[in-house]
């Protein structure tokens, strides 16, 4: 597995990101302006004090400085929970900065105990509120929650046992947030621009006069049969358009585990695959036996070369695992539109671009006191896990859907 990092909070460094967050947000976020509604602020500030794990839903690359730029409306710092392989980007140099940022990293669906033995003692010691993402994924679905799994409830309840152990039975709260990104313009023409550079590198021909709709469904069916074609998947020939985007994913994440030797367990969900395979591959890539002859070390590093090349396949089913046929038809504005665009680009391109000046709302939810549901905890752990971690899920979907009506929606064709 790979090696720990913990966080080296510097308060001198985040005192001055603080400062600097202004020339951030306009320049490097692309003018993006943080409004928490309503009460919302006043509701986190009633916290202070208070041990609290902060669970924000988790659409875009950008949530860890929004919710940065949400502690300095808030007037804390606080700690972050982040995937271990982001420590490792930019040569290392974005795990340095990140740790003296307060963050400390998780292996994703592995049995991480430095992890969790830190999510513990930061929850304990109460220095700080901690955000923890708990869809585990960016989703580049600004309208939905992915499935949550337990395991943030699961660490609050460790940390809960452990206190009670201590004769210390304090409050313990888990407070859903949610985060709402909106474009403050209309960017249908930069939508546009967007979608033709597709069309021409996918060798479609450009139909100006053409609903943007119809001509990104053409992208969409267009890179769909590519990857087909890629991973010499075929789909039965009734099959939907979903049923062979999901259908793909299983190929090329059942490619992966046939590689490892493998198996899959059967009726869990393609995120978790998508976990169990990246951690597999951490293992075998980081944890090399050196030993050898000089012949023997050159197959590992052969097989280890082959290794990687299956992290483009699992971030490919990674930016496809919220994607459905329908999701622009059910409402389609400019953010919709977007989000989808964001995907493609990604797949074609390896990057994308914010199209425009950036709204994003946040609003606090009601914190769930642990504590009162510590003895259902000790006689029923599977329910109380599924019931705080519902009543998580239910509240950051109903403040994703009342956010919904800040702004007038403009809608693509």
């Amino acid at each position: 597995m790979l090696d720990f990092r913990p966080p080296k909070d510097t308060p001198a460094l985040i005192a001055l990101v603080k400062l600097l967050l202004p020339v951030i947000m306009k320049f490097t976020l692309h003018e993006a302006r943080v409004e928490v509604v309503g009460d919302g602020l006043a509701r986190f500030q009633a916290l202070a004090g208070l041990r609290t794990i902060i669970c924000p839903n988790h659409s875009n690359h950008n949530d860890p400085e929004i919710m940065f730029a949400f502690s300095k409306l808030a007037g804390e710092d606080f700690n972050f929970l982040a995937a271990r392989e982001i420590f490792d980007r930019d040569h290392g140099w974005r795990g340095f900065w990140l740790q003296h940022l307060g963050c400390y990293s998780v292996v994703r669906g592995a049995i991480d105990r430095e992890s969790f033995k830190m999510t513990k003692t930061l929850v304990q010691e109460n220095r700080k509120k901690l955000v923890i993402f708990p869809e585990g994924e960016v989703t580049r679905q600004n309208d939905k929650l992915l499935h949550l799994e337990s395991g943030v409830a699961q660490m609050a309840f460790w940390a809960v046992d452990e206190m009670v152990k201590r004769k210390r039975a304090e409050p313990v709260f888990i407070l859903p947030l949610a985060l709402k990104y909106t474009y403050s313009a209309d960017i249908r023409d930069e939508l546009e621009r967007s979608l033709y550079k597709l069309e021409a590198r996918l060798g479609l021909p450009g139909r100006l006069q053409t609903p943007m709709y119809t001509r990104l469904r053409a992208v969409s069916e267009a890179i769909l049969s590519l990857l087909e074609r890629e991973y010499s998947f075929k789909a039965a020939p009734e099959a939907s358009m979903n049923d062979r985007i999901v259908g793909l994913r299983l190929a090329i994440l059942k490619r992966i585990a046939d590689f490892l030797n493998i198996k899959l367990p059967p009726g869990a969900e393609q995120l978790e695959y998508v976990r169990i395979l990246r951690n597999a591959l951490d293992d075998q890539i980081y944890n090399g036996d050196e030993a050898g002859s000089a012949y023997e070390r050159k197959l590992q590093e052969e097989r280890t070369a082959k290794i990687k090349g299956f992290y483009r396949d699992l971030d490919r089913v990674t930016n496809f695992i919220a994607i459905y046929d329908g999701y622009l038809r059910d409402r389609l504005t400019q953010e919709r539109f977007a989000e989808v665009l964001d995907r493609f680009e990604i797949e074609v391109f390896g990057s994308t671009t914010v199209k425009g000046p950036r709204h994003i709302y946040i609003d606090v939810g009601r914190p769930l006191d642990l504590l009162p549901v510590y003895p259902e905890y000790r006689s029923n752990k599977r329910a109380a896990l599924s019931r705080v971690t519902g009543d998580v899920s239910q509240q950051i979907s109903t403040m994703i859907d009342a956010l919904d009506v800040k702004r007038s929606a403009i809608m693509v064709d």
